[in-house]
Parts: structure tokens; C-alpha cells; sequence
């Protein structure tokens, strides 16, 4: 049984963004979904982890009962994910607290032990937000996400305000984390060259449809103009 299958999906709002997918994720795959801007890709992952609901079809997830827990979104822009005024203590134990109900003392090690994992240390917890570089909030994001053990994991567009040196450091971390755990995640991009680097599988999305998938060797025998150009620029930038 999938993990995921999204069977016959739309979403419209003045106008259609998705229609008609169609696609399955196994447990502890990692899949990439890539495209233009505007091609639908952040309304698909704001759909899959039920922020929004499509206007048709069907989500099946294998634990359909603690689905706020399964699936956790990490967003393009860091600075979202945060309260201005919560220091990034408190942005970590909240998770420990709802999900675990360890209080403050129970749960500093474990956060500690987190921020190491994701390349940070303690010296961030008694910090605000914008006193941390995007990158540094892209770090600790992630570690809020790892720290409620998904089975699914999101990333929308999550390194794209991010130098090429942070891009390839947050690559490696999740590479990490799913060679140690049996997480899947969708890997959400326009960059096939990053996609590339991390995803067994790849799923191009234009205007909202699905027009090509499989793995980017299949990618490179295809005909279809938009992967072509897709994958000259993947090219060009590596």
C-alpha cells in the first residue's frame, strides 16, 4: 500500500490551478516535483498537507487519523514560519510539548540534539528570528519538521532564497535524514538540477497538469518541449 496516492485531483479558484492528478508515494521515497513558476506547485503542496482541500478528488493517506502529525511543510520563505516575537526556543519545545508532553527541562536535550543534526547549536535558542540569517532559519525549520517524525515531508521551494553553498548543505542534511529514517518526502522545485541531486523519481507539473514523470534518466529520452528546456537549464546552471 502507498504511503500517499492523490487520485483525480483539481483545484480552482477564479480559474483552474490543478487538474486531474494522479500520482502515488511509496514509503521512504523521495520524489521530486518540478515546473515553471505558476505551474500549480505550491497549491499541490498546500493541498497535500491540508491547508487547502481540492474542489475534486481524493488524498489517501495510510494514517488518515493523525494526519497534522504525518505530514509536516517546510516553506519556501523561512521567516513565515515564525512568530517575530517567539524566540526560537520556544519555536522548538512547542512541538515537544504538543506531541510528546515532555515539559521544558525533559525537552532541552532533545533540542539540543536536534540543532547539532542540522548543523546549529544552542548558542540560536535565546535568539529572535531575525537575528538568524535565512539560511540559519531554513536550519531550524527543518529541525521543528524532523522533530514530529513525519512520514511525509514537504519542502516547497525551500532553497531557492538560499546561496548555492546553503542549497547544497540543505540537500545533504535531508539526504541524511532519510538514509537514517523511513521518512518520504516531496522535493517541490523549479531547479531540475537540484531535483536531480536528491530525487529517485520526478514529476513535471505545466499549467497544472501532470505532462511527463519517472526518473530523470526517463526525463532525458523525452520529446516533450518544457522538460527539454527544463533540463538545458539544469544544465546550464551545473
Amino acid at each position: 500500500m502507498a504511503l500517499l496516492e492523490v487520485k483525480n485531483v483539481f483545484k480552482s479558484y477564479e480559474r483552474e490551478i490543478l487538474h486531474d492528478l494522479n500520482f502515488c508515494v511509496q514509503k521512504g521515497e523521495v520524489i521530486g516535483i518540478i515546473g515553471e513558476s505558476g505551474c500549480g506547485k505550491s497549491t499541490l503542496a498546500r493541498i497535500l498537507c491540508h491547508i487547502e482541500k481540492p474542489t475534486h478528488g481524493d488524498l489517501l493517506f495510510e494514517n488518515q487519523k493523525n494526519i497534522t502529525r504525518e505530514i509536516q511543510m517546510i516553506f519556501q520563505n523561512p521567516i513565515e514560519s515564525f512568530s517575530p516575537r517567539m524566540k526560537i526556543r520556544q519555536f522548538l519545545y512547542e512541538p515537544y510539548h504538543y506531541y510528546e508532553h515532555l515539559n521544558k527541562k525533559e525537552a532541552l536535550p532533545l533540542i539540543i540534539k536536534m540543532l547539532y543534526q542540522v548543523g546549529m547549536d544552542e548558542t540560536c535558542l535565546d535568539k529572535y528570528p531575525h537575528e538568524l540569517s535565512g539560511g540559519q532559519l531554513q536550519r531550524i525549520a527543518i529541525a521543528r519538521a524532523l522533530i514530529v517524525k513525519p512520514t511525509l515531508l514537504i519542502c516547497d521551494e525551500i532553497t531557492s532564497s538560499l546561496d548555492q553553498i546553503v542549497q547544497d548543505d540543505i540537500v545533504c542534511l535531508l539526504k541524511q535524514f532519510v538514509q537514517n529514517k523511513d521518512t518520504s518526502i516531496l522535493f517541490i522545485s523549479h531547479d531540475l538540477s537540484l531535483v536531480q541531486q536528491f530525487c529517485k523519481r520526478v514529476i513535471v507539473l505545466k499549467d497544472g497538469k501532470i505532462i511527463e514523470k519517472g526518473t530523470i534518466q526517463q526525463l532525458y529520452k523525452s520529446e516533450n518541449e518544457v522538460v527539454q528546456n527544463l533540463l538545458k537549464a539544469a544544465y546550464l546552471n551545473g
